[in-house]
């Protein structure tokens, strides 16, 4: 018996059980209502003129309403999981992972940034730069590097919770539906994520570096943001880490000419030669070795995590479902 176009649809949408929309399904309704918020909001806080030493600090405003925005529509959506199951447990181990992270990313962002200047690819052009608080004294620089500081978590808590927690976790579990063993899903679906978040962060390539810098960089990040939260199953470590390398390029070692109020300002030349590639790969190397010294520190060994190889396991072969 035919199906009707309504029932095709439904089908289409939450399988054949018809209790929980389908993993494709799942990972667009987080990227539609999180991004869907962002956008519009963007555009309404770009008619509201805010004192210049608030930098982009409103910024946070808009994170924090599309992710609460998500999480009510979760709510409403029948299977759909509430946002503390993709890592937001705000628990001691919690916050130790997150700051543990903070401190990684800075000394792995130093590491990085010795090597420019050693090579040359970086130079140093000022120091001291209060940036959009120039003149404004201590009172006003304060202001913002705490805004700018706010906003760069913001950014980082809302590109985690879609690229590492919707996206990994969901996929996995669709990939799971259809028999792949949980841990080699959970693996695949990072794999999947990493081409995901690479190229779409070349767009927004650092100053002074060329689009193969931009797309090696990129790729490396969402290869230590992805295994940090495979190893943790938290988006502590992840959320951490992301924050620092926002901060530390704009307000620590901040770009020649930004607005952001910066200890030091450098000025980068990073291009596709064998010296600033390698400037990547051996940082990188050395940011996974104590992502992976941290979980074996804090859980007694390093593999999948184990909540988010049991959330797969329980979708595993039920692909009428997915």
């Amino acid at each position: 018996m035919a199906l009707s176009p309504s029932a095709l649809l439904r089908r289409a949408v939450w399988g054949r059980d018809g209790g929980r929309m389908r993993a494709t399904w799942r990972i667009l309704l987080g990227f539609g209502v999180v991004l869907g918020v962002l956008l519009g909001g963007s555009r309404l806080l770009g008619r509201i003129a805010f004192p210049d030493v608030l930098v982009n600090g409103p910024v946070a405003l808009l994170v924090a309403i599309a992710v609460g925005a998500y999480a009510v529509v979760a709510s409403l959506v029948p299977g759909e999981r509430p946002l503390r199951e993709y890592g937001f447990a705000f628990d001691r181990r919690w916050t130790l992972d997150f700051f543990a992270a903070v401190f990684a990313g800075c000394a792995f962002q130093a590491l990085f940034t010795g090597m420019l200047l050693a090579t040359g690819s970086g130079r140093v052009v000022e120091t001291f730069s209060a940036g959009v608080a120039s003149g404004g004294g201590p009172g006003a620089v304060a202001v913002a590097v705490a805004a700018t500081a706010v906003a760069f978590a913001a950014a980082a808590l809302w590109e985690e919770l879609l690229f590492r927690g919707v996206f990994v976790v969901n996929a996995s579990e669709g990939l799971a539906a259809r028999g792949l063993e949980p841990r080699r899903a959970v693996w695949a679906a990072s794999g999947v994520s990493v081409l995901a978040f690479g190229p779409a962060h070349v767009l927004v390539a650092a100053q002074g570096a060329t689009a193969t810098f931009a797309a090696v960089q990129a790729t490396a990040a969402a290869v230590y943001f992805v295994a940090a939260y495979v190893l943790t199953g938290s988006l502590a470590f992840p959320v951490g880490l992301h924050f620092a390398t926002n901060f530390w390029v704009a307000s620590v070692f901040g770009q020649a000419g930004s607005g952001f109020p910066a200890l030091v300002r450098l000025e980068r030349s990073l291009g596709a030669g064998p010296v600033d590639l390698l400037s990547v790969v051996v940082s990188s190397l050395a940011l996974l070795g104590v992502i992976a010294a941290w979980v074996r520190a804090t859980r007694g060994r390093v593999s999948t995590d184990e909540s988010l190889r049991d959330a797969v396991e329980r979708r595993r072969g039920s692909a009428v479902g997915e």
